[in-house]
């Protein structure tokens, strides 16, 4: 009986933690929504999209996006299960080296990626951001994807090698179809990270008609107070940016936890 009055309690106390925890972390969205409706109500959204043409912008979100999973998963994928599966020399020092990117803040990358991407005659194009959100996105999807590898067994490996396989076989056949989860998880984070990401964006590209839907709310955040944008006009414009990736977390919060749990069994 006491036993089980521990546990009612227990339960009773996760509850209202959570129950708090999401109280609190949805005090600024309902506040935004209010916000974003006030004065003129749903006139806020027209003028949001007579000011912008937010179609030309999410077509460039979606190009940014897609070239950045398309490059993580070309090359991540592969170099993951290098690092797990493989025996090569120096194995172990080039992987704590990639790791070391980690420690680096982005802001401090900005300048020589800026030079980098001017000097290829990237800058003020939509892919001038797309090559620094692969590589900033990689050290860690690294590690986690090499985790997912890590917990895969290595009798897997044996049993192509003994068919005849060799090491592409092994990891386009065998391993990465295993490791979806994983991958998947590795996508998802690309994606937020590359979606939602705003100082590279607003520093290398200036046309309005080629930035990304993420940096749209900092023009009228810029004018806010003036006649032109009051402030529900902006708050308008983060729901409008804010719905597409709100949307997609929905649906894909299940894959990104799974990933998540499953890519930290090793380490």
């Amino acid at each position: 009986m006491k036993k089980m009055k521990k546990i009612k309690w227990s339960t009773f106390f996760t509850h209202t933690v959570c129950i708090l925890a999401c109280v609190i972390f949805m005090f600024p969205i309902v506040l935004m929504l209010k916000k974003s409706v006030a004065v003129e109500g749903f006139g806020n959204y027209t003028r949001v999209f007579r000011s912008f043409n937010l179609l030309i912008n999410l077509g460039n979100s979606i190009l940014i996006t897609g070239s950045v999973l398309l490059i993580v998963t070309l090359v991540l994928a592969p170099a993951a299960f290098a690092f797990s599966k493989l025996q090569f020399r120096g194995r172990k020092i080039c992987y704590y080296i990639l790791l070391m990117g980690m420690m680096i803040p982005s802001a401090a990358l900005v300048f020589p990626l800026f030079m980098t991407v001017k000097k290829i005659g990237l800058l003020g194009s939509q892919f001038s951001v797309v090559f620094p959100y692969a590589i900033l996105s990689c050290c860690f999807n690294l590690m986690m994807l090499k985790n997912y590898f890590d917990s895969l067994s290595d009798q897997l490996l044996e049993a192509t090698y003994i068919d005849g396989g060799g090491n592409f076989r092994a990891f386009l056949w065998i391993m990465l179809p295993l490791a979806k989860p994983g991958l998947a998880f590795v996508l998802i984070q690309s994606f937020l990270t590359s979606w939602n990401e705003l100082q590279l964006a607003m520093t290398f590209i200036t046309n309005k008609e080629k930035l990304p839907i993420s940096v749209i709310p900092i023009h009228f955040a810029a004018t806010t107070g003036s006649a032109q944008f009051p402030v529900q006009v902006m708050f308008a414009a983060l729901v409008i940016c804010l719905l597409p990736i709100a949307i997609f977390y929905i649906f894909a919060s299940r894959f990104m936890i799974e990933g998540l749990t499953q890519g930290a069994v090793k380490g």
